[in-house]
């Protein structure tokens, strides 16, 4: 893996690209779980369970409820999936994207190999459905780019860890580009742990990204995994 390439713009021009205007030109979604889970109207579309599932359950050390995604071990070349799949109209290059969650992870579950958050496209007529992903590699957050054709992660190898067992607001911000205009930015409790610029979108005839996955979008490890994510908010700015 190589680290995530730091240099092509000063922090504060890096965080002016990625900022998200407000007004009506901004879309908005999200949910906070207290009104159930329905596939029927937005968010979501369909939720996937591969070996796992995703259920609502009174959430821990929290008042209310929260989305619990249990994946199991993954079973020679399969990976388990637990995730609920939101659709949108396409987001073409230039788009801004902001997903934000709560998440938590018991201290059974590995934070290690367990992708989290897939921004894809289902429409652009390649398989596997080209997009990024926002990973946890020993516990620090990761955007691996490996199916939009480039192979090395972006990663931060300081940046501070996740903790079992407690709450995080995670916040992962996109700029959607096939090329260098292209810009990511992750923070954790509300401080930068990762900041990229380079392409996010595959170069296909078909450019832009239609479908965001959130929960255990993919677990990689030999043994189950289970997480919780609340307060998920999401703003697009084409």
């Amino acid at each position: 893996m190589t680290r995530a390439r730091l240099l092509l713009a000063p922090p504060v021009l890096l965080t002016a690209a990625l900022a998200l205007a407000t007004g009506p030109a901004v879309e908005r979604g999200g949910d906070d779980f207290e009104r159930g889970l329905r596939f029927d109207r937005r968010p979501w579309a369909l939720a996937q369970q591969v070996n796992g599932s995703v259920r609502l359950a009174a959430a821990p050390d929290r008042a209310g409820r929260a989305l619990l995604a249990a994946a199991g071990p993954k079973r020679g070349s399969t990976v388990a999936k637990a995730d609920l799949v939101a659709r949108v109209a396409l987001m073409p290059p230039g788009t801004r994207l902001e997903i934000a969650f709560d998440f938590r992870a018991p201290a059974t579950t590995p934070l290690d190999s367990l992708q989290l958050v897939d921004v894809e496209c289902a429409t652009c007529g390649e398989g596997g459905n080209p997009g990024i992903r926002l990973y946890l590699r020993r516990g620090r957050l990761r955007v691996d780019r490996s199916k939009i054709g480039i192979r090395h992660a972006w990663t931060r190898d300081d940046a501070p860890t996740l903790r079992p067992d407690r709450w995080h607001r995670i916040t992962w911000q996109l700029l959607l580009a096939p090329d260098d205009r292209g810009a990511t930015r992750v923070l954790l409790d509300g401080r930068e742990v990762l900041a990229a610029r380079g392409a996010t979108l595959d170069a296909l005839p078909r450019l832009g990204a239609d479908r965001i996955q959130i929960g255990i979008t993919a677990n990689s490890n030999s043994v189950p995994a289970s997480a919780w994510f609340d307060n998920i908010a999401a703003a697009i700015r084409r």
